[in-house]
């Protein structure tokens, strides 16, 4: 599993944005926000991810340049929810359909017996320079405590 300290990998190829095959590159300098949900429209995710977008200008003034939601759905069901909760955002909804991201960072589980397959843990890291300088994982995926968008701007 990453922690602080640890280097972003590079997105795979399965990791789009707004289309299928639309892959997705995070900034090499600079500072962001990658958030990790288990589902798109669950009702925690719902709950959580509008705090980021309604936060987002102030996590601009504190040195964010970009926020990333990554969800382990198909592109179709992430633009949709998108398109519900932050249709002209300036945050980022990512589709991991495989899990490859997810994966790659060590936050998967095996949520199979509510949402169907490996799901994402719920996580907020902030990334500078390509390294985690703050990581946040929830204990258990309906939670959305440690991971609330006040509790990271308020760590910046």
């Amino acid at each position: 599993m990453i922690s602080v300290g640890s280097s972003i990998p590079a997105a795979p190829g399965s990791l789009w944005v707004e289309k299928d095959n639309n892959t997705v590159s995070f900034p090499s300098s600079g500072k962001y926000i990658i958030v990790g949900v288990p589902g798109a429209f669950t009702p925690p995710c719902s709950s959580q991810v509008p705090g980021y977008v309604e936060n987002y200008e102030k996590l601009k003034e504190k040195g964010i340049s970009a926020v990333y939601i990554v969800a382990v759905n198909d592109i179709f069901v992430v633009n949709a929810w998108k398109e519900k909760l932050a249709k002209d955002s300036g945050v980022h909804f990512l589709s991991d359909s495989k899990g490859e991201f997810t994966k790659s960072v060590g936050l998967d589980f095996d949520a199979s017996g509510l949402l169907g397959n490996t799901r994402s843990q719920r996580y907020a890291a902030v990334v500078e320079d390509g390294k985690v300088v703050n990581l946040q994982v929830e204990d258990e995926a309906p939670n959305v405590t440690v991971t609330h968008a006040d509790k990271i701007l308020g760590s910046l």
